[in-house]
């Protein structure tokens, strides 16, 4: 049940750390994270008052300055608040037959579905990065401290594939723009990274009807403007958002590869690289990817996008690299597709 909350401020401090103490006090010592803070802020949930008595202003900035004897005013439901969401990571830790490649400079790694890229706000989560970093401390020995690990480009928690760190900061600004997707690159443009996904895709009559497979198209292309269309306080989605409007230019080129008992099998090139793009491209083409719920897909026990390959020039000498990952078990159980 909602509740509304009055606090006085007893000195000054900023917003989200005076909720975060606040809270924990008010609900008996309850852990409160600050992303939860924040987002309890995003969501438009807390006011402000300079003073006991004054008019309340909404706030929207976790960093307001809070002077000694402000309040604020909070709408809260405690059930909702401090409920856990049960963590479904898989355990992993990188060893051999997972490494597509390293040298000094990079490591390419062959992502699992069901693991972050990256840290997140959840403290003690663990990540891909992380792993690497666990699996080259190891090789250098124990005695050391632990090696550096760049981040470069990043893959969604469920999507597995090639993914690619830097081994040293010199090699940093070369892959940064090899990976740049602030601008348009063409697919035959060699100075950048290449990225070729694959898809598994659920499939209507009416949608394939919609898509033109049904009349023999097998290529197509996808050109907008993507951008987050949820609330700061939901899951994250992206959809079609006008460049007025802060929507960045997304272009996918697709191939139908194979098609199967309603499930079609989708080769992806990325020109750019938006967030969520070729999950949304493929919704918004009717072939929403196998267990993308969020997107319109059907259940399933992952979302069966895969980061097949990748190639890109070296960041110290330039020479040309070319990276593939296995396709995982799961595609060819679900769809018996053999890669060719």
């Amino acid at each position: 049940m909602q509740k509304t909350l009055f606090l006085t401020v007893s000195q000054s401090s900023l917003l989200n750390e005076f909720l975060r103490l606040e809270l924990a006090k008010e609900f008996d010592g309850q852990e409160v994270s600050n992303s939860k803070v924040r987002r309890l802020i995003f969501s438009q949930n807390v006011w402000v008052s300079a003073s006991a008595g004054g008019d309340f202003f909404l706030c929207k900035n976790p960093a307001f300055k809070l002077k000694k004897n402000a309040q604020v005013k909070l709408l809260l439901d405690p059930e909702k608040f401090f409920y856990q969401k049960e963590n479904k990571d898989i355990k992993f830790e990188l060893d051999e037959s997972r490494v597509l490649y390293q040298d000094d400079a990079i490591i390419v790694v062959n992502k699992p579905p069901h693991f972050p890229s990256e840290p997140t706000f959840v403290q003690d989560r663990d990540n891909l990065k992380a792993a690497v970093i666990r699996y080259l401390h190891k090789k250098i020995g124990l005695e050391k401290n632990p090696p550096y690990c760049g981040v470069v480009h990043r893959l969604d928690r469920d999507t597995s594939g090639a993914i690619l760190f830097s081994k040293q900061r010199a090699a940093n600004a070369s892959l940064f723009n090899a990976f740049d997707s602030s601008s348009f690159k063409s697919a035959n443009e060699e100075r950048g990274a290449k990225k070729i996904y694959l898809a598994l895709c659920s499939c209507s009559k009416e949608a394939a009807q919609n898509s033109g497979l049904k009349n023999g198209k097998k290529e197509f292309s996808v050109q907008n403007y993507l951008g987050r269309i949820s609330a700061k306080s939901e899951a994250a989605k992206w959809g079609l958002v006008p460049q007025e409007k802060g929507g960045k230019f997304a272009q996918t080129d697709f191939k139908i590869l194979e098609e199967k008992n309603g499930l079609v099998l989708v080769q992806a090139i990325l020109l750019t690289g938006r967030t969520h793009q070729i999950r949304v491209h493929l919704s918004q083409q009717g072939l929403p990817i196998l267990g993308d719920q969020l997107y319109g897909g059907k259940s399933a026990d992952r979302i069966f996008l895969h980061a097949l390959s990748l190639s890109l020039p070296h960041p110290i000498d330039g020479r040309k690299l070319f990276f593939e990952a296995p396709l995982p078990p799961e595609f060819e159980e679900a769809f018996s597709y053999q890669l060719r």
